[in-house]
Formats: structure tokens, sequence, C-alpha cells
């Protein structure tokens, strides 16, 4: 059973942090070993980074948070069996943030609340296992491969974009692996445009049913902007079946 702690309690125990220190951690024994491991994780991230600038450039934050959350996203995964329902538990997200790594999330963000507690979908674990769970593709290096030409936007587009029914994780993937391949030194603000219209139409249609299944659907969703050049007022035209 995962250790929880609510926002209410986040809140009494932020107050006393003070601006100018990095907030100390304070948890039960049974979580030594995992603070080990997401210690290890980001010093392993920041040799990465050292070791690797002509290829990072100017995205230092976007690749910190990509191998990083790979890292974390393997440890909880592999080695304590976390589920999309813990995932789904910010309780849980709110506990490590705050008691087990809080370092961690300092040295990224300060004191942002939002990225400890506050703000559901911006807690930054939370928002690290989510972007890595809904774009995986089968391996940590695979998903990095995948995930290494995008940015910090396209970590908010995806993890913040559920849709009315909640993540889809299927399509989600199959979304991250198409436009990977197609528009890899694209406008950055195309992927937001493919977003924001595949939220809308899962309002109302089912991309299973799309004619060649949900690969084909995401298809024609990217390839729309092609010849709509970017204009969202026009509509894909994307086929169902029908059933006999």
């Amino acid at each position: 059973m995962w250790k929880t702690l609510s926002k209410n309690n986040a809140a009494k125990e932020t107050a006393s942090w003070k601006t100018d220190h990095i907030p100390v951690p304070h948890f039960e024994n049974d979580m030594a070993p995992l603070r080990e491991k997401l210690v290890e994780a980001d010093s392993n991230t920041v040799n990465f980074l050292n070791e690797n600038q002509s290829e990072i450039k100017n995205r230092k934050d976007y690749f910190y948070d990509l191998k990083f959350g790979l890292e974390l996203y393997h440890i909880l995964n592999e080695e304590y069996n976390f589920s999309e329902r813990n995932a789904s538990d910010d309780e849980v997200w709110i506990y490590l943030s705050i008691r087990v790594v809080p370092d961690l999330v300092y040295k990224r963000w300060g004191l942002t609340e939002s990225r400890f507690y506050k703000q559901s979908r911006r807690i930054w674990l939370r928002t690290l296992w989510w972007y890595i769970h809904l774009s995986w593709a089968g391996s940590k290096e695979e998903t990095y491969n995948r995930l290494k030409s995008f940015t910090t936007d396209e970590v908010v587009q995806l993890v913040e974009r559920s849709g009315p029914r909640g993540y889809r994780i299927d399509l989600t993937r199959e979304i991250m692996k198409q436009f990977s391949f197609a528009y890899e030194n694209s406008d950055r603000l195309l992927f937001r445009r493919i977003m924001k219209v595949n939220t809308a139409r899962l309002k109302v249609i089912e991309p299973s049913l799309a004619l060649g299944g949900l690969a084909q659907y995401v298809k024609e969703l990217i390839d729309y902007f092609d010849y709509t050049n970017g204009d969202t007022n026009k509509e894909p035209e994307i086929k169902y079946t029908t059933s006999s």
C-alpha cells in the first residue's frame, strides 16, 4: 500500500518551508530505499546532461525531465509494481513530492506549490510518470528515441489533455509514435493543434471505429494539417465503420 498525503496536510507542511532553504525529506524508514534510488536517478540524469551537451543544446530542462522521468517510471513500475491506479491517486504523488524527494522537486521548480501538490496535472512527479506512460514505446531506449525531439510544451499538451473519459493510453501512444516519425523537426505548435482537435473529436466519436482502426484515425488526424495548413476551423474527414 502506497503512503499518501492530502492537499490540506501538504499545505500545512509546506507553510513552514523557507524560500531560501532546500526542503528536508522526512519519511518512514521503508521509503528510504526508494529515495536512494531516486536520488541516484537524479545523479545519473545530471551526468547524462553533462556528457551530451551537444545534443541537448538549449533544452536542458526538457532533457532532464525526459531522462529522470524514464528512470522514475522504471523504478516505480519494475521495482515497486506501480500501477495506473496508483498513478491516478494525487495523494501518492503529493507524499512522494513532499516527504520523499522534496529536494529534487525544489531543484527543478523551486517552491512552486503546483509542482508539489496544489494542481493535480502540474504535480511534477505525476506529470513525468504520465508523460512516459502515455508515450511508452516498449523500452526506455525506444521511448527516449521517440521523445527526444519533443519539448516541454508537448509534455503539457499530452498530460493535460485527457479527453472526456480520461486518458486513452492506446490512442496517445499511437499519436506520439506517428507524430515523432512525421514531424521530427516541425513547428512545435502543430502538436498542440493536433491534440486540441483530437480532444474535441473524442467528445463525439470513437477512434477505434475509424476504417483501418486506431492507426488510420491518427494518420488522418495528423495528415489533415498538411492540407489545411493548420487551420483548425476545417474538420478532418475521417471515415468510420458501421455496424451490420
